[in-house]
């Protein structure tokens, strides 16, 4: 697929749901659990806050996340998929929740963290572990939508996404959160 940095909103709608899709653009929630930063504007052009620089390359994006990182929300309900083709350097995990669908996460190697600011407005910034991350959930009918996108590096961020059906983004921000340290810790130090 062409393109899929322009339109990230799109690719995580195919890769979070089936069948339903949300636009990025929501109003941001407060989550439970992370330091509120100082920088909360999208348009303030504030460099991202990077406690430990890491790098991304040679990374492979399914190995972000583990079955014991996930365990909270459930074991794989099938194995952990490369999406690509969606998003690149992405993971798609779907997890037995409980739920006939199950519950997806995806993780992903992804773009700028300024670019995601800019282009998700209505999102707002809260540290994890001492790097700025930028923060969006969205409902849209029965399921909702999250992003949580943590500045790596001067040039890319990793994302972990969610989709729950009724989800509260509250909630779902808190589960994020240990997802979030896992990857950075899987990430090596620039």
């Amino acid at each position: 697929m062409t393109g899929t940095r322009a339109l990230p909103a799109v690719a995580l709608a195919v890769l979070l749901s089936s069948g339903c899709s949300y636009s990025v653009n929501g109003d941001a929630l407060p989550e439970a659990g992370v330091t509120p930063a100082t920088t909360t504007s999208a348009g303030s052009g504030a460099a991202p806050k990077i406690a430990k620089p890491r790098t991304v390359v040679g990374v492979e994006p399914c190995s972000l996340l583990s079955k014991d990182d996930l365990k909270s929300i459930g074991p794989f309900k099938k194995e952990p998929a490369r999406k690509d083709d969606v998003i690149q350097e992405s993971c798609q995990y779907v997890l037995d929740d409980g739920s006939q669908a199950g519950r997806t996460v995806v993780a992903a190697l992804y773009q700028k963290y300024e670019q995601v600011r800019t282009r998700q407005a209505k999102g707002h910034e809260v540290v994890v572990d001492g790097h700025s991350t930028w923060v969006l959930c969205e409902p849209t009918g029965g399921e909702t939508a999250c992003t949580a996108t943590l500045a790596v590096n001067a040039n890319r961020s990793v994302l972990v996404a969610m989709a729950q059906p009724s989800g509260v983004p509250e909630q779902m921000l808190a589960a994020m959160q240990p997802l979030l340290k896992a990857a950075l810790a899987k990430l090596p130090v620039v």
